[in-house]
């Protein structure tokens, strides 16, 4: 199973980290991309709260930010925690793995 959680409004990383959490420990052979754009990329430029425990690091999970959502932030690559991939185009990031067969979630 691979799957694309696309998030777009800051609030919306709770439940998409809770739902990622959920998928990876009741399938095994899942593999994730979360895809941060506009607002919700904004997390990455401070500390949010928010816990990535299980996640960042994991080799089946991918984060990804795109770059307008680093110019939209105020954000530099150099700013983001390791491990966050940055993408020229997020959003032909996320068609680009759906042709692919990548589910497609935005919560």
């Amino acid at each position: 199973m691979n799957v694309i959680f696309h998030v777009v409004e800051a609030e919306k990383w709770t439940a998409t980290l809770d739902n990622a959490r959920d998928i990876l420990s009741r399938e095994p052979q899942a593999n994730i991309e979360i895809i941060a754009m506009s607002k919700a990329a904004g997390l990455f430029g401070s500390y949010s709260g928010q816990s990535f425990e299980g996640l960042i690091g994991n080799p089946r999970v991918k984060f990804v930010i795109g770059t307008k959502g680093l110019i939209e932030n105020n954000l530099t690559k150099e700013l983001l925690p390791q491990g966050i991939e940055v993408e020229e185009s997020a959003i032909t990031r996320i068609a680009r793995l759906q042709t692919q067969g990548y589910a497609y979630i935005r919560l």
